[in-house]
């Protein structure tokens, strides 16, 4: 039985996304969103890099720095804040410091 407060799974969540899950067994949850959040930070960075690499590659001398297109920065941002949201919410929600474990589980038995 696990007898550790909300708090301390929100404080695991505030390090990573999934990594309160984790700790609380939920294995399914905690590895998908931290999956998801890794997903969203690598796309991220990708839309950022990629241009300014092809920029590095080519001949520097006759082509111009690239634009970056901020739009797919803003969305992937906002999936990792969503994701984000959603690991902290789920463990407002569904675990039960009364009995540690979460709340679909308790109502099954």
């Amino acid at each position: 039985m696990n007898n550790r407060s909300r708090l301390f799974y929100l404080g695991l969540n505030l390090l990573a996304p999934g990594i309160g899950q984790l700790a609380l067994k939920w294995y399914f949850r905690g590895i998908l969103e931290l999956l998801l959040f890794i997903a969203a930070i690598a796309w991220g960075f990708m839309e950022l890099l990629l241009p300014i690499i092809n920029y590095a590659l080519s001949d520097v001398t006759t082509s111009t720095f690239p634009k970056i297109n901020v739009v797919p920065l803003i969305i992937a941002l906002a999936v990792g804040v969503i994701v984000w949201l959603w690991s902290l919410v789920e463990i407002i929600l569904f675990y039960n410091p009364a009995n540690g474990e979460d709340k679909d589980n308790a109502n099954k038995q």
